[in-house]
């Protein structure tokens, strides 16, 4: 063999070691939800004690990883919409609805003592979108601009008591987000926080390095419009990645892919996935130094493996949401109880 041959026997070699990479191996299981309420939040305690959350006031927990679930309902307001879930404890999730003025609330529910009231939105034009748990035990929540600021709220550390937090940072007409999965706001190990805005012709990045004190606004390239933006912000190890898109288009493909390694100040595309239409619901993991991506919506659900890599579509269900329980099994839910959880071999 030839010096010439070796290598580019080894520019093969090494081109098929980032092909097999990039097409991780994947294994697809239908779960049961035991509802077919619509399913937006969902949140890990761990790999086996998930929460998840919908419409009609639904709540559902499992503790064997997604296999089976029990499901809860608050049935003084039936008609509340819980769009997203923070799992406290094995017992315990703090849960938000989202609606116009007073259907808007957040509350703690505990399966041993049942439901405690902690916020009714007190503005008729308000709206919530998403809640987080800080590491330190703080609560915060966000949602639709009411005046000319963002709308952040913070707890205490017993969640119990949530306030309005003043900002510098300004907010557009219109602005706020996507109750579209629960997944508006990440929050890394450290209590740094960001917050993906959409709607109102505004696609930006509220970012707070000082767990909610001080704020800071980027603006991404997500595509933006009356109904478009950031619906889904992840953090991952060492980036953050954004997906969202225009939710009155549903067939065609836009610019809603980007991930940035500066805490959103800029933004890189990833490439064009195969399910077309907006995105809902995002995930991120990171299996031997590969990022995995996970994005889910209306009219299906890809996966990524490595930036440069394509996507791969898993599923076309109308999928919401989406959530990694270990660093290489997540679930994904969403329209009439609909889930299924997707594991990446090895």
């Amino acid at each position: 063999m030839t010096i010439l041959t070796g290598r580019i026997w080894l520019v093969i070699l090494l081109i098929n070691i980032t092909i097999a990479k990039a097409q991780k191996n994947y294994k697809l299981d239908t779960l049961s939800s035991g509802t077919s309420a619509l399913i937006i939040g969902l949140d890990a305690l761990d790999e086996n004690n998930l929460w998840a959350s919908g419409t009609n006031a639904t709540i559902l927990f499992s503790s064997n990883a997604g296999n089976t679930w029990e499901t809860f309902h608050f049935e003084q307001a039936d008609s509340l919409q819980f769009r997203a879930i923070k799992a406290i404890s094995s017992n315990e999730a703090l849960v938000m609805s989202a609606g116009e003025g007073p259907a808007s609330q957040i509350f703690k529910f505990s399966k041993i003592s049942g439901w405690k009231s902690l916020y009714i939105m007190p503005h008729s034009e308000g709206f919530l979108d998403a809640i987080e748990i800080l590491p330190n035990g703080l609560g915060i929540a966000y949602g639709d601009a009411i005046d000319e600021q963002p709308f952040i709220l913070m707890s205490d550390e017993n969640l119990e008591n949530w306030g309005r937090v003043e900002t510098s940072v300004t907010a557009s007409k219109g602005e706020g987000g996507f109750a579209s999965s629960g997944s508006n706001i990440t929050i890394n190990k450290k209590g740094d926080i960001w917050i993906g805005t959409g709607a109102g012709g505004s696609a930006n990045v509220l970012y707070s390095k000082n767990k909610g004190k001080d704020w800071q606004k980027f603006i991404s390239p997500m595509i933006k419009g009356e109904a478009a933006g950031i619906t889904s912000i992840r953090q991952g190890d060492d980036l953050l990645f954004i997906t969202g898109g225009d939710l009155a288009k549903s067939d065609v493909y836009t610019d809603n892919l980007f991930i940035s390694s500066d805490n959103g100040k800029s933004w890189l595309p990833l490439n064009q996935p195969i399910t077309k239409g907006a995105f809902y619901g995002s995930a991120i993991s990171n299996i031997d130094n590969t990022n995995i991506y996970l994005v889910c919506g209306p009219n299906g659900a890809d996966f990524l493996a490595s930036e440069k890599g394509k996507w791969i579509q898993f599923s076309q269900l109308n999928l919401w949401t989406a959530e990694f329980i270990n660093k290489s099994t997540a679930i994904l839910a969403g329209r009439e109880g609909k889930m299924i959880k997707i594991e990446f071999l090895d």
